[in-house]
This record gives structure tokens, sequence and C-alpha cells, in this order.
């Protein structure tokens, strides 16, 4: 498996996570984007040993969310 900062994967429910800090970059979106979606409650917020994280489901969710608009 291949290991790089700020990517978390769940082993027990097979789900990837990705830092805050790297959300932005992975989706390809602006920072304000992801901020803007985490406080309105569109994009919801994960603790993964002590890192806040978001699925990367979820991520490419919004992403395609934010595409269709």
């Amino acid at each position: 498996m291949k290991r790089s900062p700020g990517i978390f994967q769940n082993h027990g429910n097979s789900l990837q996570y990705i830092a805050l800090s790297r959300a932005a970059d992975t989706a390809g979106l602006p920072a304000h984007k992801i901020t803007n979606a985490i406080s309105n409650g569109t994009l919801p917020v994960h603790e993964v040993s002590g890192c806040k994280c978001v699925t990367l489901a979820d991520l490419l969710k919004f992403k395609a969310e934010r595409a269709a608009q």
C-alpha cells in the first residue's frame, strides 16, 4: 500500500480519509469552497487519530455536485 501524508485508510469499513489541509488540493477546488461546505454542513468532518478529515467519497461527491451547478 502506498503511503501519502494526509491520507488515512480505515480497513474496518474500507473508507479513505483525506486531511482537511489536503482536501482542496485533492479535489482541485479552492480552499474557501471546502471551508464553506464544512461550515454549512454539506461536507461532514471526521476525526482520525487526532486529525480532522473528510472521506474521499464525500469529497468526490461534493466536487461532482459543484461541477453540476
